[in-house]
């Protein structure tokens, strides 16, 4: 079979073996469902990643692994100042927690919930004026 295949007059193809097997492993490709993280904007993407990770520009990671501030200690003067402490209990944005959250919602979801809760979380830090 291979040998009478051979034998018949070839397509003349412009298409590029490299190109043809993309085109085919596309139409193979089932889609990826997208995860609350991967709908956001870029910049709210990089706050939600950088509160994730707890790499970021709090006073815990400066001081710690950096040694650029000379205290983990938030402003406040309650805790030090990680992602667990602004997003929950850090006094100096207490009213706009509430504003933002009036009902208790849990650091999990606030981190990796819906579009929403993370909408609203990099709304608060926006808000809130850390640069993180």
């Amino acid at each position: 079979m291979a040998k009478l295949g051979a034998e018949d007059e070839q397509e003349n193809n412009p298409v590029s073996l490299t190109e043809m097997k993309t085109i085919i492993k596309s139409l193979h490709r089932t889609p990826q469902p997208q995860d609350s993280y991967h709908l956001l904007s870029r910049p709210q993407q990089v706050v939600i990643f950088r509160l994730r990770t707890g790499h970021n520009r709090l006073n815990q990671h400066l001081h710690g692994k950096l040694h650029v501030v000379p205290s983990p200690m938030c402003s406040c003067g309650e805790a030090e100042q990680d992602t667990a402490h602004i997003l929950r209990d850090c006094r100096n944005h207490q009213v706009l927690r509430e504003e933002i959250w009036p009902m208790p919602e849990s650091l999990h979801n606030k981190l990796y919930g819906p579009v929403a809760a993370l909408q609203r979380t990099t709304n608060y830090i926006s808000r809130s004026g850390l640069q993180v």
